[in-house]
């Protein structure tokens, strides 16, 4: 769900709608490779969507909230820090080598948490945590650099509708597996779940199709690009801002929700269910808003939709019962991949073509950071309680929306 962000993101290097196209797609998964490449990108995008819940239910059983909040919050924020360090890396030592020994150490690392993490000092679990997230922070960014390069150009459009259609099983299934895994073991089950699928990710990836641009050409169109500009950088700081502040608000969501249930006497693992509702209508509410041009900037449509979604989820920080906080829940998703969307846009039109590779990664590393953010600012908060914790960064969110809204400067349309 909340890396949704980054591939919706992704898709406004487009330039166009995602749109159902069945025979581009058949043409797409006949294309020599794509099945092991779509194995690999699913099977490695699911472990990094337990992740937030798993993390958060780990550090309960083993410390506290505070400690699940931080674990949480480090595998997230490492994950944008590195991401556009490691991409660089990867373009230069092959990308195909960094995925299969990227997937491999997170798996390992995930292996050591479920192994060691009722006797690990919370310091270090919170470490470990960061350093599963780091190291596979350039994955996602290489799978999608070699589906682009394996396609035709009259086969990318339907190749990353696909791609999004994959992450998004990958964020409705996870939450549900991590509440299972939970209810029949421990969170140390969803953990080790989440190293088995990493280790099967890298095996899948030993087939994964040779990129056929691996020429001076490509290398240099891949160092093209990796950084913005002061005066792009300019241009491109309200898109970025809404994207951390975007992310903060996903990050109190996935980590204050399964204190919150447990403080109103719910099981905390009911979040994973709950997180599968906010995904679903996270995807009914995006199809509504690509139905129709809606009045108004993108820029303060996004900025409106962020807003809206935190209002609706203040009923679940103020009110402790299990319905409310369901409904509340629920209906903020459908305001998620709407406002994702508007973000994505305004930064696509705030940037000259040549800048939206460095532009969308910035605006991952955001979202990302925001995330993280949340993790940390959640487990400081919640020693004055559940509730409090979640309401007050809400409020923040609504404020930081606010003021988004407001004009300033000249319109852009």
């Amino acid at each position: 769900m909340r890396a949704l962000a980054a591939f919706v993101e992704g898709s406004a290097l487009l330039g166009t709608e995602v749109t159902a196209r069945p025979a581009g797609y058949r043409q797409v998964m006949s294309v020599p490779g794509w099945r092991p490449w779509a194995l690999t990108t699913l099977l490695s995008r699911i472990p990094d969507a337990m992740a937030p819940l798993a993390l958060v239910l780990l550090g309960h059983q083993t410390g506290s909230f505070t400690v699940g909040g931080l674990a949480s919050g480090a595998h997230a924020i490492t994950e944008a820090a590195l991401a556009p360090w490691l991409g660089a890396l990867a373009d230069r030592w092959r990308g195909h080598r960094y995925v299969r020994v990227a997937l491999v150490v997170r798996a390992a690392a995930y292996t050591l948490l479920a192994a060691t993490a009722t006797v690990l000092p919370a310091a270090a679990l919170v470490i470990l945590a960061g350093v599963a997230g780091g190291i596979g922070a350039g994955v996602p960014g290489q799978l999608r650099a070699l589906l682009a390069r394996t396609m035709d150009p009259p086969l990318l459009h339907p190749a990353m509708s696909l791609d999004t259609t994959l992450l998004e099983l990958a964020w409705t299934v996870a939450p549900v597996g991590v509440s299972v895994l939970v209810a029949v073991g421990d969170p140390r089950l969803a953990v080790a779940t989440m190293a088995v699928l990493a280790a099967t990710a890298a095996l899948a990836s030993l087939r994964l199709p040779a990129a056929p641009s691996d020429g001076d050409g490509a290398d240099g169109a891949r160092r093209s690009g990796l950084a913005l500009g002061p005066v792009l950088l300019r241009a491109a700081l309200p898109s970025l801002a809404l994207a951390l502040v975007g992310g903060f608000a996903g990050g109190v969501l996935d980590t204050a929700v399964p204190p919150v249930l447990d403080a109103s006497g719910s099981p905390a693992s009911l979040a994973g269910v709950l997180f599968t509702g906010y995904s679903i209508t996270s995807v009914v509410g995006g199809l509504i808003y690509g139905l129709r041009h809606w009045p108004g900037r993108i820029h303060r449509q996004a900025a409106a939709l962020l807003a809206a979604l935190c209002l609706a989820l203040l009923p679940a920080a103020l009110v402790p019962s299990l319905p409310v906080i369901a409904v509340s829940i629920v209906a903020a998703g459908l305001f998620a991949a709407p406002q994702l969307t508007a973000r994505s846009l305004t930064l696509q039109r705030d940037l000259p073509e040549s800048a939206w590779s460095a532009g969308f990664s910035a605006l991952y590393a955001a979202n990302g950071a925001g995330y993280g953010l949340a993790g940390f600012a959640i487990a400081a908060l919640l020693p004055l309680g559940a509730h409090f914790a979640f309401a007050v960064p809400l409020a923040v969110c609504i404020a930081a929306a606010v003021v988004a809204f407001l004009p300033s400067g000249p319109a852009r349309s």
